[in-house]
């Protein structure tokens, strides 16, 4: 009992600052892009440098998180022991995703470091999240608001300004004569998707505790937000799932359903007063560099179309098993889409071959289960749209933070637990603390 009472004070604080690495390790997942690294002379998303310097921050800050949790349990190794149990969809994708990053080491001759990084922060939040207690929960939330609110105003300001926080840079290389804002997310394909699964968030009811004006205030911010990123594809989900998403509350209305007054003054006031505004940016140009990346995309489309063209280059057994990775970047060299392949399933194919690939994929969607079986109502929507946005970028199949970002918006800001709505995906369990 004395050995119980002396390592009370020790384990307090080890689980304080387990909470605390948590908090640190999910900001930094958004607020330190690889632009920052680059700027500060690590060699993150670049050729050379150190191996130390291919993980992010919130990869070695989640990892320090759940080491110091673990060792704040009694006895570490049956909590540990426990975990597959109570997160059945993460233990199995930990299995394929072990799997999958020992044969790109092993066999393929690839680097690890895309792997861990691009999936690692969703896996720790998942098990760190449920050891919050609801006070620690509202505070995470209340930050990531903060943090995808001062992104988007950063974003407009950039894109108003003509200036960036920091150089856009791709692959090592600097990116030049390209309008979209990259604030402090980065690359403006990741800012536009965290962008808009988060404003469908907020408009599909995430967080309850946000008063109605300042939701609204939120949403109105992240959409224009959205026009600076440049993401087509973000932009037009965005917007198609917000109109469909408010046929239903305007058919209601329609039938004689009681409605708040206080809604229909907001609306009568912003509807016109958004149009205005519309209309004052449009004259002013500032909707002409959205409308050439639609009318003219320099390539965009066409490299999606392109990428389907590298098949006929390989054999079935390249397709299977992976093709080689100087060949591959040769071609891709050639057909003009030497960033990557803009689409993130494909991508996974030329890199790890179609096997592999299919057994990473049923492990991902056994971790995205997790997520979703503990989101509100319309989480299968939001699971379902970054699908598809994935579809259009390279983002799953690069060093990338867009599943990490979609993962910890899920489970934190649209956690079924902080209203009375129900889960989308069946009843999580009780959290574990």
């Amino acid at each position: 009992m004395s050995l119980a009472w002396s390592a009370a004070p020790e384990r307090a604080l080890a689980r304080n600052a387990a909470t605390v690495l948590t908090f640190l390790g999910a900001i930094s997942a958004f607020v330190i892009s690889s632009m920052t690294l680059d700027r500060l002379g690590v060699r993150y998303d670049a050729p050379g440098g150190v191996i130390l310097q291919k993980l992010h921050p919130a990869t070695y800050l989640m990892l320090l998180a759940l080491i110091v949790d673990a060792a704040r349990r009694p006895d570490p190794l049956a909590y540990a022991a426990a975990l597959p149990g109570r997160f059945p969809g993460a233990a199995f994708f930990a299995v394929n995703w072990v799997l999958i990053t020992s044969y790109a080491v092993l066999f393929r001759r690839l680097p690890a470091a895309p792997l861990i990084d691009s999936f690692f922060c969703a896996v720790a939040i998942l098990v760190l999240y449920e050891g919050l207690s609801e006070a620690e929960r509202a505070k995470l939330r209340l930050l990531l608001h903060v943090v995808l609110f001062v992104n988007a105003c950063l974003g407009i300001a950039e894109f108003v300004g003509h200036f960036r926080l920091t150089p856009f840079v791709a692959g090592g290389r600097p990116i030049l004569h390209d309008y979209r804002s990259t604030a402090l997310f980065g690359h403006p394909l990741l800012n536009a998707g965290s962008t808009s699964l988060y404003a469908l968030m907020l408009f599909f009811g995430g967080d309850r505790a946000i008063r109605p004006a300042l939701r609204f205030g939120l949403l109105a911010v992240q959409l224009a937000a959205l026009v600076v990123f440049g993401g087509r594809t973000s932009l037009v989900l965005t917007f198609l799932a917000i109109a469909l998403g408010s046929l239903r509350p305007i058919a209601d209305v329609l039938r004689g359903r009681r409605f708040d007054m206080r809604w229909a003054l907001v609306a009568a006031f912003a509807a016109p007063a958004a149009i205005a505004a519309l209309v004052a940016v449009s004259l002013a140009g500032g909707l002409d560099p959205l409308i050439q990346r639609f009318t003219d995309d320099r390539g965009s489309a066409e490299a999606r179309v392109v990428i389907f063209e590298l098949f006929d280059a390989f054999s079935l057994q390249d397709i299977l098993f992976g093709p080689d990775p100087d060949r591959l970047a040769s071609l891709q060299y050639t057909l003009g889409i030497e960033y990557g392949i803009e689409n993130g399933w494909l991508g996974l194919v030329f890199q790890y071959g179609a096997l592999m690939t299919m057994t990473f994929l049923l492990g991902l969607l056994a971790l995205i289960y997790e997520f979703w079986r503990r989101s509100k109502s319309y989480g299968a929507v939001l699971v379902f749209l970054f699908l598809l946005e994935a579809s259009s970028s390279a983002s799953v199949s690069v060093k990338s933070f867009a599943f990490n970002h979609f993962a910890i918006l899920l489970l934190v800001v649209f956690d079924w637990r902080v209203s009375s709505d129900k889960p989308s995906g069946g009843s999580a369990r009780s959290p574990g603390r």
